[in-house]
């Protein structure tokens, strides 16, 4: 009997150095959390950038674009692109962070053409032309994610008047595909005038 107790007293230290191994991976996780979350907070407000930290706080999707928009603010574009490209890949297909990293990219490359426009005219167009499909492309991913979304909408059609889609030529997107045929029988809103909308 005695024998028989030792062996359940054994199991149940055992089960319950378990627990509390568990328990205690899971509270470092969460401090390792709530740390990243407060690095980041402290970070946005002032809009500083957030630098190398503990327990790589500074490669969170919060923190990375954050730092994206910050370069962006700074005019730092590759920095910035290169930072929402790292986001993209950290984030799942449906998140809302990824979403507007598309948005932002596209607004990057937009602006960045029509700036070359604007200073050295069409001779800039060889430089100009790839920022403005891959600005296209952009917007299109955000609208996959986000179909209703006026502002990349809007911004999209701003692309797609500098530079119209090829009616032969292959579009992948089923959203392009559904532009071409609102091109057709235009609605009235993408003829006005304007700039991008939403760029940080």
């Amino acid at each position: 009997m005695t024998g028989r107790l030792r062996v359940v007293a054994r199991r149940g230290v055992f089960w319950a150095g378990v627990i509390i191994l568990i328990a205690c991976v899971m509270l470092i996780k969460q401090l390792m959390q709530i740390y990243q979350a407060e690095v980041y907070r402290r970070s946005v407000q002032p809009h500083r950038l957030i630098e190398n930290t503990w327990l790589d706080a500074h490669q969170t999707p919060q923190a990375l674009f954050a730092n994206a928009v910050f370069y962006d603010n700074q005019h730092q574009v590759e920095q910035a692109l290169t930072a929402y490209a790292a986001l993209m890949r950290k984030v799942p297909e449906g998140d809302s962070l990824r979403q507007q990293a598309y948005f932002n990219s596209g607004n990057v490359y937009l602006r960045t053409a029509i700036g070359l426009l604007e200073q050295r005219g069409l001779p800039a167009w060889d430089e100009a032309g790839p920022l403005v499909a891959l600005a296209k492309e952009s917007y299109q991913k955000a609208l996959r994610l986000a179909p209703d979304w006026s502002e990349a909408k809007y911004n999209y059609h701003l692309a797609l008047r500098l530079a119209p889609t090829t009616h032969g030529m292959s579009g992948p997107q089923q959203y392009e595909d559904e532009q071409i045929k609102a091109e057709e029988e235009p609605s009235g809103w993408p003829a006005m005038p304007g700039n991008p909308r939403g760029m940080p």
